[in-house]
């Protein structure tokens, strides 16, 4: 009987293990499970966010200049400027330094503004000091500039009537070389902020220049270089030029360096506008 007893607790003891193990497991595949519904619950409402809300011009540059926000702010080509197929979302402009640059709706772009966003890809490099993505400089000091420290190749902006703590503001962050990086500059009332993420190394760089900010009125937008003193042009690609009457957040500008316009934004353009480039996802 006692090797019978011994039997039996061993049994049982077994079956205990074998219990306790079941349950170990059901829960962690439980709690896996949940964490997993978590994590898609978090990527589906970044990819289901719209951030067309304030945007005052989108230039895709897939073969033309043509602004398909929906407010006609068309650009106008200028000697030099080419169309490569192969640029970070479709197609992108290519500038060569030497004078290529595109005209924005001159008559027609006018924003008065305090709070501003702009956001480009780029693939290339300065061809002078001060190069410009984009800038404005058709009323007076009441000027925007976005683009190349002229010392130390940092991304940094003109605002405050042309203010030397904007232009000149130098502890900005480091704008990549010959390679696909999203650039944007935040502006709002007490801050600007600086991003340049790359897409080779999924890294975003940020710096803030915490200065106030005044209400400004542009005129006479061109990207791919800088009207003011002499020669700034910018040579490379520049592809999917975004400007916004409003401050873009770190999620927005992650959301477009890694995912683009969602699905929601560009049916909300498709339906309110009637036009939208046929693809949008990132090369």
């Amino acid at each position: 009987m006692a090797s019978y007893s011994i039997i039996f607790r061993e049994i049982s003891t077994g079956v205990y293990k074998m219990r306790q193990s079941y349950i170990f497991w059901l829960e962690f595949a439980q709690t896996s499970f949940l964490v997993l519904i978590m994590c898609l619950s978090i990527v589906v409402n970044i990819q289901a966010r719209d951030i067309t809300e304030g945007m005052i011009g989108y230039w895709p540059l897939d073969g033309d200049a043509k602004d398909v926000s929906g407010n006609d702010y068309h650009g106008e080509l200028t000697k030099g400027v080419k169309w490569e197929a192969n640029g970070k979302v479709g197609g992108a402009a290519d500038f060569d330094g030497a004078g290529s640059h595109i005209k924005v709706a001159h008559k027609d772009l006018t924003p008065e503004v305090r709070d501003f966003t702009v956001v480009t890809w780029i693939n290339g490099y300065k061809a002078n000091n001060w190069a410009a993505f984009v800038s404005a400089r058709g009323n007076g000091n009441s000027a925007y500039w976005m683009g190349y420290h002229g010392d130390t190749d940092t991304l940094t902006y003109v605002y405050n009537n042309n203010a030397a703590n904007t232009w000149d503001w130098k502890e900005s962050i480091k704008i990549p070389k010959d390679t696909w990086a999203l650039v944007a500059v935040a502006i709002e009332e007490k801050k600007a902020t600086a991003y340049a993420y790359t897409a080779k190394t999924k890294k975003l760089e940020m710096a803030e220049n915490k200065i106030e900010h005044i209400k400004q009125s542009f005129l006479n937008f061109v990207f791919g270089k800088d009207d003011c003193c002499g020669t700034r042009f910018y040579q490379g690609m520049l592809d999917e030029i975004m400007m916004f009457e409003r401050t873009l957040d770190k999620e927005e500008i992650m959301q477009l360096a890694t995912i683009g316009l969602n699905v929601e934004s560009k049916n909300k353009l498709a339906t309110s506008w009637g036009k939208i480039k046929d693809s949008h996802a990132l090369n």
